[in-house]
């Protein structure tokens, strides 16, 4: 077997091995060997590889054999071994995280960048610096953008940071050796909700993000659906049979008419009865056609409007059921302002995954 095959292999068993570790533990290496049908001495291998470099860490001997046999060493995943930065760019209102490898966040920090891409570099740069003083083990930075962004490098535009076509990752090289990887905000929320919120490992979730602007990211079959120009989930520019009859339709440079209709309603100055009812009908109907659309087994709303959204979430619900025949499940997002930084990190953690193997 050529050299390249022999290492792809290896990388491939060592994720099998670990993905054991991780769902089955503590487990020893003998269920290892058995559940991937891999030999004894592979399984030793890897798990040694794996205990060096502290991904894998010993719990002391589990029971013998129902034949009397020896006892095996019980293993145990280390989410401690490494952590991820998560940073969401959100203008006067940014946050950065530091998780270890399950998500778990043991850093939270809340700053300004006031659009200046220098000022957020010296941010970053500090807070780099405090954690290799204190010898933390980083494997990179996972970043949210308001903003198409491609080749996970370039946002492509963000007006609410004055950035065009920048490669940020590029524009990071000269404080960072560090992987950085950036993706959309919305998605990057998505992820987090999925990852450590009260979605976890649900795989067919759409998340809609309501603020300054509307958004959304759909995640099918376990993956984010990005589409043909990496823009799926543009869901502010839904329209209704009465939009196009006002001629309330799509303008370069506009909000979308959803976005507009309903940011709108939240940010009047009052909240009367009518406009909560125009909330109530205006969710259920969108929520209702994505439902049918997409069958997905939950939705989550999230954003800056929870105070106002949150309460209404049980009528929408019960709107929508009246509206499709294949209700999801609607909830408030539990991550709140915090859910794109984590996000941002799950981003980075698959990219890794996958780079490790391909």
């Amino acid at each position: 077997m050529k050299t390249g095959n022999m290492e792809l292999v290896r990388n491939i068993n060592r994720r099998r091995v670990l993905d054991v570790i991780k769902r089955y533990q503590p487990v020893s290496r003998a269920v290892i060997s058995r559940r991937l049908s891999l030999s004894r001495s592979t399984v030793s291998m890897i798990v040694n590889d794996l205990i060096a470099d502290q991904s894998v860490i010993e719990l002391g001997t589990g029971e013998s054999t129902v034949n009397g046999g020896r006892k095996g060493t019980m293993l145990g995943f280390n989410p401690r071994s490494a952590f991820g930065i998560g940073i969401d760019l959100q203008g006067e209102c940014s946050r950065m995280v530091l998780t270890d490898l399950d998500g778990n966040v043991t850093i939270t920090r809340i700053f300004s960048c006031n659009h200046n891409l220098e000022e957020f570099k010296a941010i970053l740069k500090k807070f780099l610096k405090e954690l290799s003083d204190e010898g933390t083990s980083l494997v990179g930075i996972g970043i949210s953008v308001p903003s198409f962004v491609k080749d996970h490098e370039i946002v492509v535009d963000a007006p609410s940071l004055d950035w065009q076509n920048l490669n940020l990752v590029e524009a990071l090289a000269d404080i960072t050796d560090l992987n950085v990887f950036v993706m959309n905000d919305v998605n990057a929320a998505a992820f987090g909700e999925r990852w450590v919120g009260q979605s976890r490992q649900i795989d067919n979730l759409f998340y809609v993000s309501i603020g300054t602007g509307v958004g959304s990211a759909i995640i099918a079959n376990g993956e984010l659906v990005s589409g043909a120009d990496q823009a799926a989930g543009e869901i502010g520019y839904t329209l209704e049979k009465s939009d196009i009859d006002q001629n309330d339709t799509y303008a370069a440079g506009r909000f979308g008419t959803f976005e507009k209709k309903i940011t709108t309603l939240l940010t009047a100055e009052k909240i009367t009865r009518e406009i909560h009812d125009q909330l109530v009908t205006l969710l259920a109907v969108v929520i209702a056609n994505v439902s049918s659309l997409l069958n997905p087994e939950k939705i989550i709303i999230g954003g800056s409007y929870q105070e106002i959204l949150q309460p209404i979430i049980d009528q929408v619900q019960k709107r929508v059921e009246l509206y499709t025949p294949l209700p999801a499940e609607i909830s408030y997002s539990v991550l709140g302002q915090d859910a794109a930084a984590i996000g941002s990190v799950e981003g980075l953690y698959r990219y890794l995954r996958e780079q490790e193997i391909y």
